[in-house]
């Protein structure tokens, strides 16, 4: 297969064709692959885990900058072609898996010990199918690999947008606690959707999570933590006290709730979307403490 067939020349070589129960987008302009791999600032000391490589147009760029890709694509249909590029580099490892069956710490792990210190860092880079976006960032967030050092993801837009929201707008909810909690998201740029096939219906965003040496706020349960950031953003319209106390997983009444959302020095009947991140901890540790689990 020559190295300069586009994405049109790809799927028309193996008879690919975008399977929409994997919601499957081909990125079909090589300037925005050239500048997502740019986004992810890779070095050869980098593991790139490469999750929906698809027809290998971005795996075969990757391949040139980091030191390995781990390429984890589910499609079986899709493998001709990708092995087609990894056959043009030494430096690529195909997997045909589900990426959050795929157990990719030990696999990192094993990589970056037979390198006799040559792979020190883990980097993720991926054009994420929509309806499976967030399970996967929570996968490699909450099951954070120690060499984790960034993730670049081609995301929806309103995505992306309620990843880096701030406090009080409608954007603002249990995602982007969780995502600033582990990282510091930045946008880096928007894809409108000519740049696919087939074309979607809503603009994309590249954003790269740079991930945090140490937690921005100390915590005395992270799995109650993010309960309680869950709690509060389940029913967005209700007050945030009635949202704690209906979460009968806390363990705490609604009297308890407003007595520590006092505490922090909010009103009783303010919503879950006015507190920031850092606040929301402060609240976390107050409600543990006086919990009756």
């Amino acid at each position: 297969m020559d190295q300069k067939f586009n994405t049109k020349d790809r799927m028309n070589f193996f008879g690919i064709k975008p399977s929409k129960s994997l919601g499957q987008n081909f990125l079909n302009d090589i300037s925005v692959v050239q500048e997502i791999v740019y986004s992810a600032n890779l070095t050869e000391e980098d593991i790139v885990v490469e999750v929906g490589p698809g027809l290998g147009v971005m795996t075969d760029l990757l391949a040139n900058e980091a030191g390995l890709v781990i390429a984890v694509e589910i499609d079986k249909n899709l493998i001709p072609p990708l092995k087609a590029v990894c056959d043009m580099h030494n430096n690529i490892e195909l997997i045909n898996d589900d990426i959050l069956k795929v157990n990719i710490r030990e696999i990192v792990a094993q990589k970056i010990e037979e390198s006799d210190g040559k792979l020190k860092n883990v980097k993720v880079v991926a054009n994420l199918p929509y309806y499976i976006t967030t399970p996967i960032i929570f996968s490699f967030l909450e099951n954070k690999m120690p060499q984790l050092r960034s993730m670049t993801f081609m995301v929806q837009k309103e995505v992306a947008k309620r990843m880096t929201a701030k406090p009080g707008g409608k954007d603002y909810g249990a995602l982007t606690v969780t995502v600033g909690y582990f990282s510091e998201p930045e946008i880096e740029f928007i894809v409108p959707p000519h740049c696919f096939i087939p074309q979607p219906n809503v603009d994309s965003a590249v954003i790269t999570l740079k991930l945090r040496e140490k937690p921005p706020f100390e915590l005395n349960d992270q799995e109650y933590f993010f309960k309680v950031v869950r709690a509060a953003f389940c029913q967005r319209r209700k007050m945030l006290a009635n949202s704690l106390a209906n979460a009968q997983y806390l363990g705490i009444t609604r009297e308890t709730a407003v007595k520590c959302i006092e505490e922090i020095g909010k009103s009783s009947g303010i919503r879950g979307e006015v507190l920031s991140p850092e606040e929301f901890g402060q609240l976390s540790n107050l409600l543990l403490h006086k919990s009756s689990f």
